[in-house]
């Protein structure tokens, strides 16, 4: 051993400070950083993990909607006047489409295989449901008058899986005056105004849905080999109170019955929460495959 390296051998501490004093700063550090890491794994890991493990929605089954149907407390109804009026039963549609939510990020998708529910309501109205997938359905209450059909109320639901918390939404509007679908007489290119009030069971306060609906005539439309003559129409609907935002669709109705038989839809609404602004969009298309229920 060399004299340089039995000087540092014996060379004391600096004052106040132990020979061992470095490891077991170390060791404590360690010993710290590692409980942090441990703390941030279960306050953060946890929920995270469920997040990324959330469940996706599937298509609903047409066998349940049948069943669903079945157990309805449909009524006989008193006549559609001019109008036949669809069958009561569980149509079959298909299609694709999406749904976003901008916070936290989330999306599902259409289902593969679309049921569509048609039920009647006391007079000369009845109530169509569509399910987009298990945890998604939007559905329209119509009503003829004079030969004319009309929308009097439309419900939305969906349900998001957020891993450690499960949201859902039900949005329920009522139009008054009745919004315009087919009307008597109408001419291709003419407009009427749509109206409803409605609220969101997961946003406080109203919101306003207005719109111009453009008449496009009728043209003609394969649903599964049969040729349909069907009324086409565009809404463009601005919504303004609680939620603001566009909605612009494209409907094609039976033009004997008043069964939608396609549509074609852009959703983008805006709503306030406590971390700012959430963003929602939808997008997709659906078309009925047969015009024969199951019932």
């Amino acid at each position: 051993m060399s004299v340089t390296d039995r000087l540092e051998e014996v060379r004391p501490p600096p004052e106040g400070e132990s020979p061992h004093s470095h490891p077991h700063r170390r060791r404590r550090l360690l010993v710290t950083a590692g409980v942090l890491v441990l703390a941030a794994l279960v306050v953060f890991g946890g929920p995270y993990v469920l997040y990324l493990r959330r469940s996706h929605p599937g298509a609903k089954s047409v066998s349940s909607a049948v069943q669903g149907f079945r157990s309805s407390t449909s009524t006989t109804g008193d006549g559609n006047r001019n109008l036949v009026g669809p069958r009561p039963g569980v149509y079959q549609a298909k299609g694709t489409g999406t749904e976003r939510i901008s916070f936290p990020p989330n999306s599902q998708r259409d289902g593969a295989v679309m049921p569509i529910t048609v039920t009647t309501l006391p007079g000369n109205c009845w109530r169509w449901h569509l399910d987009y997938n298990t945890a998604h359905w939007h559905e329209y209450d119509f009503c003829v008058d004079k030969g004319s059909l009309l929308l009097v109320a439309q419900r939305n639901f969906q349900r998001w899986d957020f891993g450690a918390v499960k949201v859902t939404n039900l949005g329920s509007y009522t139009c008054s005056p009745p919004a315009p679908v087919m009307i008597t007489g109408a001419r291709a290119g003419q407009q009427f105004e749509h109206h409803c009030t409605g609220s969101n069971s997961a946003v406080p306060g109203t919101s306003q849905v207005e719109g111009p609906v453009t008449m496009g005539g009728t043209v003609t439309i394969d649903i599964g080999g049969q040729k349909v003559a069907a009324v086409q129409q565009t809404r463009v609907q601005h919504l303004s109170g609680a939620q603001s935002g566009t909605v612009e669709e494209q409907w094609w109705f039976d033009a004997r019955t008043g069964l939608p038989l396609r549509a074609e839809r852009t959703y983008r609404i805006t709503s306030p929460s406590p971390v700012g602004k959430i963003t929602y969009t939808e997008r997709g298309w659906w078309q009925l495959t047969s015009l024969e229920p199951k019932t």
